[in-house]
């Protein structure tokens, strides 16, 4: 085997020139020991191809050709060892995903020392990366399986194995020579796309076009597992939950076609594959659907009271009453068919929007948040973030009708991410533009060609249409933004107080903490603010177990405990700063914690939680001012940061 070295030193030699090993070595930054050993190893190499290294007493080493015909074949080796040397990673962020791809791919076990030196790391640091690697696959229900005398390999189901390689080494496949054989790849991968569309679209099957790209991708790695020898078995597959559903009889339809294209077999349980990706895509554009049946369209017992629950756990918490909303509980109905899909199978579906939605809808965040223990409790899994954002959406919209009576309109909205963001979007036009809408559509961008603009007079749209339509298009953003008139308008009302920093008050500023732990930490905030005849006994006990059910860690050294529902008569904020950070959540990301933001938003008539809500993430998720209040440890940094993020979500909304 030619090692990188040998390569290195090889370059570095010359056939008139002599090098020393101590020259060569510091060169190449290793022992001159290293050098000797790999010198000897290269002169085995290049005996083969009519070279030699010759050793001279007191002078060093020179290359020596006895044979020029075959120093061309030597050249295009070395060429050759370069070039693999050049997709070796050099980054621990490059490594990992490296050994991820490699290990997912690998037939059987792989020897740690094979992989140190395939990337040229001692076997500390490849212990580091594989730690990370393990991280990552358990989010998938895979493992590390380690063998004395064999090595290391992956363990797991073939449906996780697929998810995960599409959630992290998909990228890097390489599609054109394992899935087009001779032909074009990018042909082929049109030929899927249209192929898919083509099937979705005669049987009226609506995903979103970030699904709709995901299922490509899938069926792609499905393609490329089964050329290898790898199928979902059937025991695996849970088939049986989807052999009676459309998506299923969608799924054979399209597999039946690639079949013929791509001459390869689909067995029962590769369809019921595709079909469960379907159902967990599916969007349900009817407003009081749920499930098929004989043509209808119902919401099933057990989604109408996860759905009740939901709100209940929302108004325990908040003491904002949904419960009554029939658009909300429809709309959650909907979204949880395929989310419970989702859930079962570790299915992910990536939100573009996650920060956003964090950002400036983050009481409609908290609320889907605490909304989602139902689900955690209900299926012993953790509802992923860039789920919580999606249900956000639909929470916000309920927040929006709240504060606003909506007006019909004559517009067809356009979004590429599925229905919660275009409504979204909706429900922020009817509220600045409603006295001039009449009618109002959404469309998802891979249906625009299908679309009746009879009554349609203009398009807005978050994405680029494609096809040519008879009205005019104006593209727009997502979140709405009017800076102008929400500083004129500030400037005329003449507000120049703060309701947020009434909520932060200074004699619950804690600066220069120490705390060896959680549990510490909440037992004295808690202890503290109790003292101060702010919350009944039983709020910690409400906090700790806010904190059982799902994390509060923001990222940025930042958490902010709550109790599980409201309490006490008044809202306050307890910002605690410490000396030195602790441990949040043990083996979990964003678990080291330095600054703390006990919240209580109790039932205050004058209170705006929601302008609250979003003065605060705002604050938690900018690492700057997190750094900077770490830094200063003091009220007045915290007053001007929570005045500057007020002032800019007032001139944002």
């Amino acid at each position: 085997m030619v090692s990188r070295q040998m390569v290195d030193i090889y370059r570095r030699l010359s056939e008139k020139e002599y090098q020393t090993a101590e020259a060569l070595a510091e060169e190449l930054k290793v022992s001159s020991k290293t050098i000797r050993k790999q010198l000897k190893n290269l002169n085995e190499l290049l005996c083969d191809y009519g070279v030699y290294v010759e050793s001279k007493h007191g002078s060093g080493y020179r290359l020596v050709v006895e044979c020029l015909c075959k120093q061309k074949e030597l050249e295009e080796l070395m060429q050759e060892r370069e070039l693999q040397e050049s997709a070796i990673p050099n980054s621990s962020g490059e490594r990992v995903e490296y050994l991820l791809e490699y290990l997912l791919n690998a037939e059987g076990y792989v020897k740690l020392d094979e992989l140190s030196e395939m990337l040229y790391i001692s076997k500390k640091t490849l212990t580091g990366n594989l730690k990370e690697v393990e991280n990552l696959l358990g989010e998938y229900h895979l493992q590390l399986q380690r063998k004395p005398n064999h090595g290391i390999r992956i363990e797991g189901r073939e449906f996780n194995r697929r998810l995960c390689i599409a959630g992290f080494v998909a990228k890097k496949i390489q599609l054109a020579e394992k899935l087009g054989g001779d032909q074009d790849v990018t042909e082929e991968i049109q030929w899927i796309n249209q192929c898919v569309r083509d099937c979705l679209s005669r049987n009226s099957f609506d995903i979103s076009s970030v699904s709709f790209h995901n299922l490509i991708l899938h069926i792609q790695i499905a393609i490329l597992r089964m050329r290898g020898g790898h199928y979902v078995p059937m025991a695996e597959s849970d088939g049986e939950k989807v052999r009676n559903k459309k998506a299923y009889r969608i799924a054979e339809e399209i597999l039946s076609r690639i079949k013929d294209r791509f001459q390869v077999e689909f067995p029962d349980s590769e369809i019921e594959y595709i079909a469960i990706h379907l159902e967990g895509k599916k969007m349900l554009i009817n407003t009081t659907a749920a499930e098929e049946k004989e043509g209808n369209l119902i919401i099933n017992q057990e989604i109408s009271d996860l759905v009740g629950f939901m709100l209940s756990a929302v108004y325990d918490a908040f003491k904002f009453d949904f419960r009554d909303d029939l658009e909300l509980r429809m709309s959650l109905s909907q979204h949880l068919v395929p989310l419970v899909v989702r859930i079962q199978h570790d299915m992910k579906l990536t939100n573009p929007l996650l920060k956003d939605i964090k950002e400036r809808y983050s009481l409609a965040y908290s609320m889907a948040t605490t909304s989602c223990v139902i689900l955690n409790h209900k299926f012993h899994k953790i509802v992923k973030e860039d789920e919580l954002g999606y249900i956000a959406l639909l929470f916000a919209l309920a927040l929006e009708r709240k504060k606003t009576e909506i007006a019909k309109k004559n517009i067809l909205l356009v979004c590429a991410s599925g229905k919660g963001s275009a409504q979204l979007l909706l429900y922020r036009y009817k509220t600045e533009f409603g006295p001039y809408i009449n009618k109002i559509s959404v469309c998802d961008v891979g249906r625009i060609g299908e679309q009746d603009f009879t009554d349609i007079d203009y398009i807005f749209t978050t994405v680029p249409i494609p096809v040519k339509v008879p009205v005019p298009i104006q593209e727009v953003e997502y979140f709405l933004k009017n800076s102008d008139i929400q500083a004129v308008k500030r400037t005329l009302l003449g507000k120049t107080d703060s309701p947020v920093l009434d909520i932060y008050p200074k004699e619950l500023f804690l600066p220069h903490m120490k705390f060896s732990n959680k549990d510490e930490a909440l037992q004295v905030l808690c202890g503290f603010v109790y003292e101060r005849g702010l919350v009944p006994k039983e709020f910690l006990d409400s906090v700790r177990a806010r904190e059982v059910l799902a994390k509060t860690s923001f990222g940025n050294l930042v958490a902010m405990p709550h109790p599980i529902e409201v309490m006490g008569k008044q809202p306050f904020v307890c910002v605690a700063v410490l000396d030195e950070p602790i441990l949040w959540l043990p083996d979990t990301p964003d678990s080291l914690i330095q600054v703390i933001f006990l919240v209580s938003v109790a039932n205050y008539e004058h209170f705006d939680v929601q302008k609250f809500y979003q003065v605060t993430a705002r604050l938690l998720l900018d690492g700057g001012s997190m750094k900077e209040l770490i830094q200063n440890q003091d009220y007045d940094t915290l007053k001007n940061l929570l005045l500057k993020v007020e002032e800019q979500v007032e001139v944002e909304s």
